[in-house]
């Protein structure tokens, strides 16, 4: 069966409602102040989708804002984390030996592990995240702030000033939210040590705000970093030091005054401490919005050092990228598995939701949704194939000939011929469907030997399709319902064993369409195949 869409007819989508939020707290703003939207990206690992997610959501949230006031400015920041230390190396990068030399340091500073002529550890992973959001400029307005280059600037300097005045309060907030063991000696400021530059190990003894800066010794171990023993009295300003993430955050809402920013619920205590510290500040915290975390097929948490995730270019192997962006869109506050087996049940979401819009009046979740689609031919998509069936006929035709599927497909589905839209779409579906079969179905499909039980059921079917070539789709379906009825006492239970007979999996598309696309004839050779299998085992 065809997958349905999360997004319900008459249903306001969740970027309205931040939006209409976000209308509200700038209400009072001057004409010419733009409302502010952040997000972040650690350049400690390599981006994959949940990075991207990070960056779409809030453009997706920015473009319903501009639907309801068009005439209202703003801007997306995304600020890259570059002077944080490298905690651990991560294991999906090359030359771990050598890096891990470098843990401690700040990522801006570390050599770059591949070697391939960008300046640091930090460049290369920025560079990777250009190319990782190429697929989807078209869609994206941002400004790339780099967190070492702010901090050196001199930008954040009166900010770190006044955190210097009031470190003793901030320490008030901070350190009951820590373990016991960390709350001794901990301090805003982290000094980058002159001496082995790093910025993990370095302890604050003393204050001077009237000077601005702080003495420290680098005497503190973390992970696989050791300080290096030196002490001295250092500036805070100018780079010379950076503040710890969570006094971070805060120090980039507050100078930079946004206005809102999404974030994993793995953050919510987080964001809350941060806003505090604002507080402190003198500013006022931004809007927020916590969304859940992405899993992996094990149900963990997609991680940047471990390396697990989706990568764009793995995604438009196998689906379209207006797949992705309609994946991006759903509810933010569930949580969803994303791994490349999960890909097809997104890519029909898709489509169920491309179809949605082209039977449903205009709206603001319609125009949201043709945003998604901007970049795509895909504006109507009448058609019932499904990626689920276009894959499935592969694997009966035992064919990755992409013109002799193309050619049953048009034999089903008569658009194709007329309608250059839904070509344009089936074209690339079949392409993603024949990539994906060929690297993860077709090398472990196994025929399934239907037990003794079972042949008298597969033979039923068998007999009806040699009978009647030319049945309709809907013929062939209730004559299934039907032998379901005569074998079990719920006639559904007979298409698992038509599932694996005809597809070699537990489930698929609706079955009389599917054997009418594929042709009663090579069903029947299909069942014959597996019948005579049975027989040779038996």
């Amino acid at each position: 069966m065809a997958q349905r869409s999360e997004i319900a007819s008459g249903v306001e989508l969740w970027p309205y409602e931040e939006a209409r939020a976000i209308l509200h707290r700038v209400r009072d703003y001057p004409v010419d102040r733009p409302v502010v939207f952040e997000s972040g990206f650690g350049p400690s690992g390599l981006p994959h989708l949940g990075t991207m997610g990070e960056i779409l959501r809030p453009s997706y949230v920015r473009h319903a804002l501009h639907k309801i006031e068009p005439s209202r400015k703003s801007r997306l920041i995304v600020f890259i984390d570059d002077m944080d230390g490298l905690r651990k190396v991560p294991e999906s990068i090359p030359n771990r030996e050598a890096i891990s030399a470098h843990l401690g340091q700040p990522v801006s500073r570390i050599p770059d592990p591949f070697g391939d002529g960008h300046a640091s550890f930090a460049d290369h992973m920025i560079n990777l995240l250009g190319s990782f959001l190429a697929p989807v400029e078209a869609d994206l307005d941002y400004e790339l702030m780099r967190s070492s280059e702010i901090y050196r600037s001199g930008r954040f300097d009166d900010a770190l000033k006044l955190i210097l005045h009031r470190h003793a309060e901030i320490i008030g907030l901070v350190a009951p939210t820590l373990r016991l063991e960390n709350r001794d000696g901990w301090s805003p400021f982290m000094p980058i040590c002159p001496s082995c530059g790093q910025v993990n190990s370095t302890l604050v003894t003393a204050y001077h705000p009237d000077r601005a800066s702080v003495e420290f010794s680098c005497e503190r171990s973390f992970g696989g970093a050791h300080g290096c023993g030196f002490r001295g009295e250092q500036s805070v300003l100018g780079g010379h030091a950076k503040v710890q993430w969570k006094v971070d955050w805060a120090l980039r809402w507050y100078v930079m005054a946004v206005d809102y920013e999404l974030y994993g619920k793995d953050l919510i205590d987080s964001a809350r401490l941060s806003s505090e510290i604002v507080r402190v500040l003198g500013g006022n915290p931004p809007l927020g919005f916590p969304f859940e975390m992405y899993l992996d097929e094990e149900g963990h948490k997609v991680s940047k050092s471990i390396g697990r995730g989706v990568g764009v270019e793995q995604w438009r192997r196998y689906a379209p990228i207006e797949a992705l962006k309609y994946f991006l869109i759903l509810n933010p506050r569930k949580a969803r598995k994303l791994f490349i087996e999960a890909i097809p049940q997104y890519v029909d979401e898709y489509l169920e939701a491309v179809r949605q819009i082209g039977a449903q009046p205009d709206g603001n979740q319609h125009a949201l949704l043709d945003f998604i689609l901007q970049s795509s031919s895909a504006r109507r998509f009448d058609s019932d194939l499904s990626y689920a069936m276009i894959m499935n006929l592969v694997g009966i035709l035992g064919s990755l000939d992409r013109d002799l599927i193309l050619n049953y497909l048009r034999q089903y589905e008569p658009r194709l011929e007329t309608d250059p839209d839904t070509l344009s779409l089936v074209n690339t579906l079949l392409k993603c469907a024949l990539n994906y079969y060929a690297d993860f179905i077709e090398p472990t499909r196994q025929r399934y030997v239907p037990g003794a039980g079972e042949r008298e059921q597969l033979g039923a079917l068998k007999q009806f399709l040699d009978d009647n070539r030319d049945a309709p789709a809907e013929v062939i379906e209730k004559t299934i319902y039907d032998l379901g009825r005569t074998y079990y006492d719920k006639p559904g239970k007979i298409f698992p064993l038509l599932y694996r007979t005809i597809m070699g999996q537990e489930r698929g598309p609706r079955l009389g369409a599917f054997i009418r696309l594929t042709t009663p004839r090579r069903v029947s050779e299909l069942i014959e195949a597996s019948l005579n299998a049975s027989n040779q085992n038996s």
